[in-house]
């Protein structure tokens, strides 16, 4: 039984768009005719999808169970050290453009919510010469240890992903770096970014609001000079038990105008004002309340009950929200191979992580069109099954192959 059918595949990726773009980005020349852009995308989409681990080798086989022809592990390796990330990058806006609008119908916010954060990927040192190097012994000499290679992410508030950067300088091991200046490049106006407290930088905040752009993060280290009292919770208006599926789990305790605090240039961050949530949060694990402090550059209304558009209840539960992102994480890792990446250059790591979220995006859409609700191991079966023809006909028409003509190439223009 089939849910979707090859012209839905054709309609949400057309073949006329991987044909377009690859003379775009001139991944089709006359050395490259065995493995076209085409090809090499159906091939790793072909991999992912039905396999638990991509590696060389399965490259290998899938490429030549579905053509009859050959291509050595060794010559994919190659390839996904020199075709063009943007060629993927652009199948991918391509396919995130498509979603965006079917996710969730009805008018655009005004406010774009993005939750950010960054998760790296453990590689041999002795087979790439970049990344965070570090050793057990914290002996760092050449080859010895592992790299770490860190990605910045970002997702929407209806759970579609962005790639933001590929944090590979030294100092981007630390988070204030690596999703500092991943903020710096994507800030627009209007934004809401929602990071945790490891981003803890008071001018990568300023540097948002500069930008017209909302930052919503918990209070770190940072001094604050307190201006106002805005509204405070009686003591016996708290929750003292389990909040249940029903209720908030995040409750108002205390709400505050503020600005950063900095006696050497006090007018740097009055630019700035701060409203700051003091709360307590429902622990899963615990089953406690536990106090955490929020703050935001989000405007405070005129009647003083809201940050931005959201009552202060809800910027907590926006909050609450960005364990999506790590949940997101643990998707890419588990059911596509994120972890186990392939190539050791730069630009096939960019490659494997735009196909890592291509995949992502068409099992959410799969997911969206057939309403499975048996979890993603489900949704990744019964996609793979169906997508089979669907990339078997990627490959035919990046090589122009025929039935019954398999060593006909396409001649490259």
């Amino acid at each position: 039984m089939q849910l979707v059918n090859l012209s839905q595949f054709n309609n949400v990726i057309p073949s006329s768009l991987l044909d377009r773009i690859a003379v775009e980005y001139d991944v089709d020349r006359c050395n490259h005719i065995r493995l076209p852009g085409q090809a090499v995308f159906a091939c790793l989409l072909d991999a992912m999808l039905n396999h638990g681990e991509v590696s060389l080798r399965v490259l290998e086989e899938t490429y030549q169970r579905r053509t009859g022809l050959t291509a050595d592990h060794s010559s994919f390796g190659k390839r996904l050290g020199t075709i063009s990330p943007q060629y993927f990058r652009a199948i991918f806006e391509f396919l995130y453009d498509q979603l965006s609008p079917t996710i969730k119908p009805g008018e655009a916010k005004a406010l774009r919510i993005r939750r950010i954060d960054a998760t790296t990927v453990i590689l041999s040192a002795k087979l790439i010469g970049f990344g965070h190097l570090y050793t057990n012994t914290g002996q760092t000499r050449t080859g010895q240890g592992h790299r770490s290679i860190k990605s910045v992410f970002s997702l929407t508030e209806e759970g579609l992903p962005s790639f933001l950067r590929l944090a590979i300088a030294r100092e981007e091991n630390s988070d204030v770096k690596a999703l500092g200046r991943a903020l710096r490049e994507h800030a627009r106006p209007n934004d809401l970014w929602v990071f945790d407290a490891g981003c803890h930088d008071r001018n990568v905040m300023l540097a948002l609001h500069q930008a017209k752009a909302y930052f919503l993060t918990p209070h770190s280290t940072q001094t604050l000079n307190i201006d106002q009292v805005v509204q405070q919770t009686p003591p016996e208006e708290l929750l003292s038990s389990d909040p249940g599926k029903q209720s908030a789990h995040f409750q108002v305790v205390r709400v505050e105008t503020a600005a950063f605090g900095n006696h050497a240039d006090k007018k740097k961050w009055q630019q700035m004002p701060l409203v700051v949530v003091q709360g307590l949060r429902w622990d899963l694990r615990t089953k406690q309340w536990k106090p955490m402090t929020l703050m935001t550059n989000l405007p405070l209304s005129a009647d003083g009950t809201r940050a931005g558009l959201f009552t202060f209840e809800e910027v907590g539960d926006i909050y609450r929200r960005r364990w999506e992102i790590e949940s997101f994480f643990k998707f890419i890792k588990q059911h596509l191979g994120f972890e186990h990446i392939i190539s050791r250059t730069l630009t096939g790591i960019e490659v494997m992580i735009y196909m890592s979220l291509i995949a992502a995006l068409l099992m959410i859409w799969y997911q969206r069109v057939t309403r499975i609700d048996r979890g993603w191991k489900a949704v990744k079966i019964w996609l793979s099954g169906d997508a089979q023809e669907w990339a078997q006909d990627l490959l035919f028409d990046a090589m122009d192959i025929r039935l019954r003509k398999p060593k006909r190439y396409r001649r490259a223009v």
